[in-house]
């Protein structure tokens, strides 16, 4: 139930809307903050994936969220509202439908990102806005306004459950150009739009009446919705200059792109010592292992520092953090390790033959685990997990289409990956720190549409402007 005014009502079994707009719903499903992420169910087309390495942050519930319960059985229009009115009650139970999951980036960037500098599929800014856009939705959610948050996503946007998507490229990033700004520049030229919200507030089994009284009119009230598209663009600006802040430095305040650092430069001691150890061990035990098994022996190549170190920054941070700041942290990590080896590759290449087998041995280890590390809806912790993977590979003799023929080397692999990313965190530092500057652009947009909205509803209404 809720309180309107001093009314009493429960929440809709009709809704009333535009042509224009769709009210579907279960966009906010599985979505309480209070709750762990439930484990995903493995389908027999997609392949089974291991265990994550990570820790999931505070994820979400089974508990139906506000639009699920004001939109169940939405859609019916006021001649079938009326038959029901008609018909023998039946106790309503509404069973929210759940969206499917959005799609991400196509696969084309795979065999793209080696012709040049230009990488949109991970670029940190794109990144940022994804993150900001699906931040600003759960807020929605959070201040009782879902109506906004579902015109960004299924109108809009028009993908599939974005706040239950955990991963680096969303694919309407990549519809809209691949660049950080073109989605919300084309928010800000959408008109605006009011939605019309029916909600029962007495009748059978309503407002404390008895639900098998057939004389009991059922009594209905109609809530206008407004969206305006450039307001909401102006405030996941401001948002995403939050998320920007937690991830550079700031007041010598120990930000996320540090903690990325931090673990990151702790991961081959790591190694080492745990291969010192099982090697210790097994010597101990009388079983001395062959070369190369000494690692794929042990039950992980490294810990896992980087969750912890997170969580530890978080809690004491000065400022309050954003909605999703631990998973956000998670898909910055996972984008770094993606963007090194993005660049390692090109470096190779550009070698020629140089590098012939060190390229081919990391393009195809690459390439053959990129769906299941850094594509589409992730676990937690895939970054550590396929640097893991490469740490436990075996090297190997591997000969090049150019007659080139030597010794694969996985660690020499990992490190170069690990050096990589202390440079682009250090770059994306630098860009993090311009967000503000780099969104005066937007912002001047959406004045501009602004005023014209303002000049066009002066001049309907009949006045002049200011005497």
């Amino acid at each position: 139930s809720a309180l309107v005014g001093c009314y009493s009502f429960t929440l809709p079994t009709r809704v009333f809307r535009p042509a224009s707009v769709s009210l579907r719903m279960g966009y906010l499903d599985n979505l309480s903050p209070q709750q762990e992420d439930e484990p995903k169910k493995q389908t027999s087309s997609s392949p089974k994936k291991k265990p994550s390495g990570g820790v999931v942050p505070s994820g979400r519930g089974p508990e139906p969220s506000f639009l699920d319960i004001m939109t169940a059985g939405g859609g019916a229009s006021a001649s079938a509202a009326s038959e029901k009115e008609n018909s023998p009650p039946e106790e309503e139970t509404p069973v929210p439908t759940t969206l499917s999951k959005p799609a991400g980036w196509s696969g084309i960037y795979l065999k793209d990102f080696l012709d040049g500098n230009d990488d949109s599929r991970t670029d940190i800014r794109n990144l940022l806005t994804q993150r900001s856009i699906q931040s600003f939705m759960f807020l929605l959610g959070q201040c009782r306004d879902p109506h906004s948050a579902k015109w960004i996503q299924e109108d809009f946007l028009e993908t599939g459950n974005l706040l239950d998507y955990h991963g680096t490229g969303a694919g309407f990033i990549e519809r809209f150009g691949g660049t950080w700004d073109a989605a919300l520049i084309a928010m800000t030229q959408q008109p605006k739009t009011t939605i019309i919200i029916s909600a029962k507030r007495r009748g059978r089994g309503h407002g404390g009446w008895s639900k098998n009284n057939p004389y009991l009119e059922e009594r209905w009230m109609e809530m206008p919705i407004d969206i305006d598209p450039p307001s909401l663009a102006t405030r996941i600006l401001s948002v995403r200059e939050h998320i920007a802040r937690e991830w550079t430095s700031d007041l010598d305040v120990v930000r996320d792109l540090d903690v990325v650092l931090t673990a990151n430069n702790m991961i081959l001691n790591s190694y080492f010592s745990k291969a010192q150890s099982d090697r210790d061990r097994g010597k101990a035990s009388g079983t001395q292992q062959k070369s190369g098994e000494a690692v794929g022996a042990m039950d992980v190549a490294f810990d896992r520092t980087a969750v912890n170190l997170m969580n530890d920054n978080s809690r004491f941070s000065p400022t309050e953090s954003s909605p999703f700041r631990r998973g956000n942290f998670d898909l910055l990590y996972n984008l770094c390790t993606q963007a090194a080896i993005h660049r390692i590759l090109r470096t190779y290449k550009g070698a020629g033959e140089d590098r012939s087998v060190p390229f081919l041995f990391l393009r195809d280890f690459y390439t053959e685990r990129a769906a299941e590390y850094f594509d589409g809806d992730l676990p937690y912790g895939q970054a550590d997990d396929f640097v893991d993977d490469l740490l436990r590979t075996s090297p190997a003799i591997l000969s090049a289409p150019d007659g080139k023929t030597g010794l694969t080397d996985p660690l020499g692999a990992a490190e170069s990956i690990i050096r990589m990313r202390n440079q682009v965190v250090n770059e994306w530092k630098e860009t993090m720190e311009r967000v503000q500057e780099d969104h005066i652009g937007v912002q001047s947009v959406v004045l501009s549409k602004q005023m014209q909205n303002w000049d066009t509803s002066s001049t309907d209404s009949g006045d002049d402007g200011f005497q």
